[in-house]
């Protein structure tokens, strides 16, 4: 069942951890023929539970049966929304909800995750990690997925998307995406949920 759900001026926010068969989980959901086919879909029992969880949280939100869609991108979408943002990793989904440009980013802990740096983090951002390594890196990885996810553009997550600061005690932070002449900035709110990072982006002109 949800674990957390927030709602402010600027989101809606709900996150469920997965401990349901997938027979429990349709019958929450009560799927249409057309729900079914796109469950149907995914070849493995965990992806299939992803996507159940993730239109359950919808209907959640909404109050009442809801169709989520998806844009061939992979990026969902919904006509009770007009902007959302779903994330999964193992056993969490979450699914964020707002009227602005909105991303929400979900990881599994991983101790991979220090050896894979150079991937993705630039020069600029080399001394945000200097204290408490693994947390911190794996906040730059969720922020800049979770701006990824505004963007439905290709982009380098080393190149075009910068990470300002990171207030660890605060779970907080400022990015922007930098493309060219286009700049766009970013609030970072961070959590830790047992093994999980989760990391929101909003754009700071709609704060």
């Amino acid at each position: 069942m949800p674990l957390i759900k927030k709602i402010n001026n600027n989101y809606e926010f709900l996150l469920w951890e997965i401990t349901e068969s997938i027979e429990l989980l349709l019958d929450f959901l009560k799927p249409t023929k057309m729900e079914l086919r796109e469950i149907e879909k995914f070849k493995t029992k965990q992806r299939r539970k992803q996507n159940i969880v993730s239109r359950i949280l919808l209907n959640e939100l909404t109050k009442k049966k809801t169709q989520l869609y998806y844009l061939k991108n992979g990026a969902p979408y919904t006509k009770m929304f007009k902007n959302i943002s779903i994330s999964h990793s193992k056993n969490y989904c979450g699914i964020i909800c707002s009227e602005h440009k909105i991303g929400l980013d979900i990881q599994y802990k991983s101790s991979k995750i220090n050896k894979l740096l150079s991937k993705f983090i630039n020069a600029k951002e080399q001394h945000l990690i200097q204290e408490e390594k693994t947390k911190t890196s794996h906040f730059i990885w969720c922020a800049k997925e979770a701006i990824y996810k505004t963007l439905n553009t290709k982009c380098s997550f080393k190149e075009n998307i910068y990470l300002n600061n990171i207030d660890v005690k605060r779970n907080s932070g400022n990015a922007y995406y930098h493309n060219q002449n286009l700049e766009i900035r970013y609030q970072i709110i961070f959590d830790v949920l047992k093994n999980y990072y989760i990391a929101i982006a909003i754009n700071d002109r709609n704060l």
